[in-house]
């Protein structure tokens, strides 16, 4: 390739006749977003700029947002960076691992991931006041005639209270009492059993095979590592116990299986890596696991938001 010798100075107006990619100011100034890698930065000026083409080509969804198509491949490409550095810048920015600057949406059946790229701007909330507690109020349809009304104390005896107050059952607050003690069936109803729920294994397993990217995963990763999770995340998402123990302590089953259906691909990747950087020894292998699948879609952000500061050091 031939030599080029490029000119020292801009001269009149040449500057307006390139285009630029727009980085907001607020990314560089604003506390919130300090934290951010300079690369992560540059690669949100750059989904800004896909927009125009979106709105082009009228990438709207159904409630008239704009999507944008932009694929990791294409970030290793323009940033000529590693696949992994480009799923760290990516979820970087994302809202379920990073700043909450972009959001990805995943189609399934082979269709690329839809990207929201989201607002920059930034919103303080003032501090709402905090509400004095009224004091009670006496019960209705009972007079306290005996209440001093006048500046000068009085040593009447006290007047006995309305006939309608002497009749009241006394045995009306423990009915009151057992009924709200014991709920009616009707209104909170026994948990359905794991027939009931129509746990299918098999479509749970098609299902999070889809949600984990599995084939690309085998290919990428060792199929022993991959394999197992993908059975342990089955076994959670299929149980039909009430609560899971998961660190030592015990959790519903519903809460953690929430957690679960966040998990994707960066996550097996980010804890099949961490396990290869670990010298401890791991007695329970499965526990271990299972306390790594239900923090990832929490700990996966400062993780690679630190290793991309360890990277430029």
């Amino acid at each position: 390739m031939p030599d080029m010798k490029l000119p020292s100075y801009f001269y009149g107006d040449e500057a307006m006749q390139f285009t630029y990619f727009r980085i907001p100011c607020q990314l560089i100034t604003h506390p919130r977003f300090k934290h951010l890698s300079t690369d992560s930065k540059l690669l949100y000026g750059m989904l800004l700029d896909r927009m125009s083409l979106s709105i082009k080509n009228e990438w709207y969804d159904d409630t008239g947002r704009v999507y944008i198509y932009y694929t990791v491949d294409e970030v290793c490409s323009n940033l000529n960076c590693g696949r992994d550095k480009a799923m760290r810048l990516l979820a970087e920015l994302d809202t379920g691992k990073g700043v909450g600057l972009i959001e990805r949406k995943k189609q399934g059946q082979g269709k690329p991931t839809r990207i929201y790229v989201k607002r920059f701007t930034t919103q303080e909330i003032p501090p709402q006041p905090e509400k004095k507690p009224e004091p009670p109020a006496p019960p209705p349809g009972v007079e306290f005639a005996d209440v001093q009304k006048s500046d000068f104390p009085t040593s009447r005896r006290r007047k006995n209270p309305p006939q309608e107050v002497e009749e009241t059952d006394p045995n009306q607050t423990k009915r009151n009492q057992l009924d709200f003690i014991q709920p009616d069936p009707s209104i909170y109803p026994p948990a359905p059993s794991g027939r009931q729920m129509g746990i299918d294994r098999c479509e749970v397993r098609e299902e999070v095979k889809e949600n984990i990217e599995y084939e690309h995963l085998r290919q990428e990763l060792p199929y022993d590592d991959v394999e197992s999770l993908l059975e342990l995340i089955v076994d959670v998402l299929s149980s039909t116990a009430s609560t899971i123990r998961i660190g030592g302590e015990v959790l519903p089953v519903d809460a953690v299986r929430r957690r679960f259906r966040q998990l994707d691909s960066e996550h097996i990747k980010y804890i099949i890596d961490s396990m290869s950087q670990t010298t401890t020894k791991i007695n329970n292998i499965r526990a271990y696991l299972l306390t790594a699948l239900y923090n990832a879609p929490i700990t996966i952000g400062p993780y690679y938001s630190a290793a991309v500061r360890h990277d430029f050091g």
